[in-house]
């Protein structure tokens, strides 16, 4: 039971890491249509985006402070738990997560950023 609770824990951390690639690799392409002073306005002056931008960092921060601190505990037998890489990959996928919807709202706030060419984004006749 706990080698395909592990299992599909790291699937999913697998298949939220490639979302998450594909929103940076969408950032990176359309990267140089963006209008710089546009973007600082709207992350800076957005006080939604910029909490939940560092609840994200926290919490990505935190759990790989816990994941290290249970691999801490296990090396030096202080705290003995059966199931802790259950526990691990758990935190591990939770860390993903954090960051590909992290990458969402970036994407989000980029993509509405980007500058728009009447003549390249104009239909073709």
């Amino acid at each position: 039971m706990e080698n395909t609770v592990n299992i599909i824990l790291l699937a999913c951390s697998v298949i939220s890491g490639f979302i998450g690639y594909i929103f940076v690799m969408k950032i990176f392409f359309v990267w140089n249509r963006v209008d710089l002073n546009l973007l600082k306005a709207r992350v800076f002056l957005d006080p939604k985006f910029l909490v939940r931008n560092w609840a994200f960092i926290f919490t990505t921060g935190a759990f790989i402070v816990m994941r290290r601190l249970l691999e801490l505990f296990d090396v030096l037998k202080i705290l003995v738990l059966k199931d802790i890489s259950v526990i691990f990959d758990l935190m591990g996928l939770a860390v993903v997560v954090s960051l590909v919807i992290m990458a969402y709202f970036w994407y989000k706030i980029i993509n509405s950023s980007l500058e728009h060419n009447p003549e390249k984004d104009a239909p073709k006749k």
